[in-house]
This record gives structure tokens, sequence and C-alpha cells, in this order.
């Protein structure tokens, strides 16, 4: 008890004196979360992908072949609803990747003479690749890797009504199989934030005579957890078989978020 006020008095001194030094100690920036993370992790992406259309098709023969050129505003018109999404699993330096795309649209009208003309169409693309990353480090990575990307598209027509003496339906339903060779980039910029580079070609006459994908992104990843996205992606095929035909180049803008297990 005796010590008490001389050490509360030296606490006091040390006190004054770095005020008058003007003495701080810096706080340290936080650590950026790290762009690989080690050992066996799964992580699931939601995204939102607004693509324009630009080609040509003839889906439903014998019709013949239309070109089509529509902004994501015409698109939505008729958009009655889809699915998107992504998961990877990753394993040391090996990954395998997913993607999903399923939607429908429904447009309609009406005919000269009265008879309405009602159209759904199905799109379906499922793709997986199995990569091995050959690069990484604090700031770099990069992958590459074969795989597959299945196509399939249904297409229902309806006319009736109007001068008809009896409704016309017509549908079509076609599939493929395409391989691709992928690569993958990721670099971090500052930060949380970093840039990724996704692409792929294929087909091979295999599938398609040719497709392509090319996906381009800006990252900020909030902690080991949760990632969120916004970029550019272009998605193309020229497929035909037969009088079915399918050379569509759809492209437009992506929001998406990444959770990690």
């Amino acid at each position: 008890m005796r010590k008490l006020p001389f050490t509360i008095a030296s606490c006091m001194g040390l006190a004054t004196a770095a005020h008058a030094a003007d003495i701080s100690i810096p706080m340290a920036a936080p650590e950026p979360p790290p762009l690989v993370i080690e050992g066996p992790t799964f992580s699931f992406t939601a995204y939102f992908w607004a693509p324009s259309i630009s080609g040509r098709t003839s889906t439903l023969p014998p019709l013949p072949a239309v070109d089509i050129d529509e902004s994501f505003t015409d698109v939505i018109k008729d958009f009655d609803g889809g699915i998107m999404g992504s998961a990877e699993l990753r394993l040391g330096r090996w990954g395998v990747l997913t993607d999903l795309m399923w939607s429908q649209v429904s447009p309609g009208g009406t005919l000269p003479g009265g008879a309405s003309v009602g159209l759904r169409s199905r799109s379906l693309t499922v793709q997986a690749n199995l990569l091995y990353r050959v690069y990484q480090d604090d700031t770099v990575l990069f992958d590459i890797g074969p795989g597959l990307r299945f196509w399939n598209l249904e297409n229902k027509l309806d006319i009736s009504g109007g001068v008809l003496p009896a409704a016309i339906k017509i549908s079509e339903s076609e599939s493929w199989l395409d391989p691709v060779i992928a690569g993958r980039a990721k670099v971090r910029i500052s930060g949380p934030w970093s840039l990724s580079l996704l692409g792929d070609i294929g087909g091979f006459d295999i599938g398609s005579t040719l497709t392509y994908q090319a996906v381009g992104l800006v990252n900020y990843q909030l902690n080991e957890k949760w990632e969120f996205h916004a970029g550019y992606r272009v998605l193309s095929v020229d497929y035909e078989n037969g009088d079915f035909l399918y050379d569509v180049r759809q492209y437009g803008p992506l929001l998406g978020a990444t959770y990690r297990f």
C-alpha cells in the first residue's frame, strides 16, 4: 500500500511524457483475406446474368431459320424464370468446377386473321471442368484443364383460333455435348480486391462446330467465407444438326456472391 502512490505517480509521469513528446503507436493495417485458402474447400456461387442475344436459329423445323438480335430488356419481357449457379470442390491443386443455367421464356402474339401464337422455349446448360492449379502465390493463381458443356433446348409452338380450322402444334427438343479446354486466372490488385478471368473453347465438331466462353470479374473478398463479384460474360455456340440450327451469342453483365464452406 505504501508503494501505491509511487506507482500511480510513475504511470502519470509516463503518460505526461508521452503526451509531451507526441508519441503515437501506429495501428497495424488489417491483413487482407488470403487469395488461396489451404485445405479441402467447397464453395457455392449464386449469380444473375443479364444477357443480350444475337445470331441465327432454326429450332422449330420445318419453320425457316430466322435472325435474332434482342437486348436484355427485350428478353426480360417474356422471361418466366431461371436458375443460375456454380459450385467448386478443391483438394490441393485439383478442383472440380460446375455451372448450371436454366431458363424459360414464353413470347406470344397474334397473326393476321386473329390466330394467337404462343411459344415456350426452355434452355439448359450444364458444365463441369476438372482444373489443375499450375501456379499460385500470394497474389496470382492460374488453373487449366478439360471440361464438358451439355446443352438442351426445348421449344413448343402453339397456333390456334382465328381462321384456322384446327390448332397447329409444333415441338422440338435437341441435346448435345461439347468438350472444352478451360483456363482461369485470379490476380489480387489491392487488399480484398481482385480480378478474375475465366475462359474456354471447344466443340471441335464433336458436338457443336465451335463454342467459347469468356468471363471477366472484379471481386471483393469480405472474409474467408464471403466473396462478391461484378463483371461481364460472353457465351457463344454454333450448332447444326440437319434442319436444326442454333448459332447464338449471349453477352451481358453479371453479378454474384460466393460462400465457402
